[in-house]
C-alpha cells in the first residue's frame, strides 16, 4: 500500500499548538492547489522546529480552517550541526545543490567563492537559494530550513568553519569516521575543476580531512549530495 500523501503548509512566525489554526491565504494556497478538501491530511511547518499534524476543517475564502491534533518537534533533523560549504556553481546547478541538500538534512549552506568564481553576481541569487531552500523542507516533512548563507571567500570560510571539518577529495584513501563533537561537522565541496594547490593546502592547514567518495569523476553537485549521505552513513545518523 502506497503511503497517504500529505500537503505540507508552510506559516512562519507562529507557535504551533494542539486546536484550530486559520492559515492565510499566502500559505494555504499549495493546499488549493494540491485540491486538499475537509477531512484530508495537512501539516504545518513553522520552519523553526515544530510540525503540526492535523487535518483541513474548511475553507474560508482564500483561507484555510486546520485542526492541528499533534505537534512534532525537531522531525527529520540531523542530531549535531550538518554544514555544506560548496563553490558556487554558475548555473542552476546550486539550485539543484541546495534542494537536495536541504532534503539530505543540511543545516546550513555556505556558497564558497573560490579561484574559479566570482561571488559579486551571485549575491542576488540567494534569496532564490533560500526559498529554494523552504520549498524543499516542505516536500521532504522536516521541521527546520536550513541556513543559506550569503557568498562567502574560502579564506573566510576556513576560518569561521566550525566542529569537525571534511573536504571532498576523489584521490584520498578510505578514512575512519570522523568524530563529531557538539558543533557538529562541516564538509566542504570544490568547483568543478576542484580546488587551485594553493587553495588546498589553505584547506590541509585549516584542518580539512579528506573525505573519499568513490573512483568515479562526480560533477560538484554530485559531489556535494554524495558528500552529506557518505558522512551521515558513516556517523549512523538516521
Amino acid at each position: 500500500m502506497s503511503p497517504v500523501s500529505v500537503t505540507r503548509l508552510v506559516v512562519e512566525g507562529i507557535e504551533l499548538a494542539r486546536g484550530e489554526l486559520v492559515v492565510p491565504p499566502p500559505a494555504a494556497r499549495h493546499a488549493r492547489v494540491a485540491r486538499v478538501g475537509a477531512g484530508e491530511p495537512v501539516e504545518v511547518l513553522d520552519l523553526a522546529g515544530r510540525v503540526g499534524v492535523g487535518r483541513l476543517l474548511a475553507w474560508e475564502r482564500g483561507a484555510c480552517r486546520v485542526a492541528i491534533e499533534s505537534v512534532v518537534h525537531e522531525r527529520g533533523e540531523p542530531p549535531k550541526p550538518l554544514r555544506l560549504a560548496l563553490a558556487v556553481l554558475h548555473t542552476s546547478a546550486f539550485d539543484w545543490a541546495v534542494e537536495k541538500a536541504t532534503e539530505l538534512g543540511a543545516t546550513e549552506i555556505f556558497p564558497v567563492v573560490s579561484h574559479l568564481v566570482q561571488g559579486g553576481k551571485h549575491v542576488a541569487r540567494v534569496q532564490r537559494w533560500r526559498r529554494v531552500a523552504v520549498a524543499a523542507v516542505a516536500q521532504c516533512g522536516r521541521s527546520r530550513a536550513p541556513v543559506v548563507s550569503e557568498p562567502c571567500r574560502l579564506a573566510d570560510l576556513l576560518v569561521s568553519a566550525r566542529g569537525s571539518r571534511l573536504v571532498a577529495d576523489a584521490e584520498a584513501a578510505d578514512t575512519p569516521p570522523p568524530v563529531v563533537g557538539g558543533e557538529g561537522i562541516t564538509v566542504l565541496v570544490g568547483p568543478e575543476g576542484g580546488f587551485a594547490n594553493d587553495e588546498l593546502a589553505a584547506i590541509r592547514a585549516a584542518g580539512f580531512r579528506s573525505l573519499p567518495l568513490g573512483p568515479r569523476t562526480l560533477r560538484a553537485e554530485t559531489a556535494a549530495v554524495a558528500a552529506l549521505a557518505v558522512v551521515q552513513d558513516r556517523l549512523g545518523w538516521r
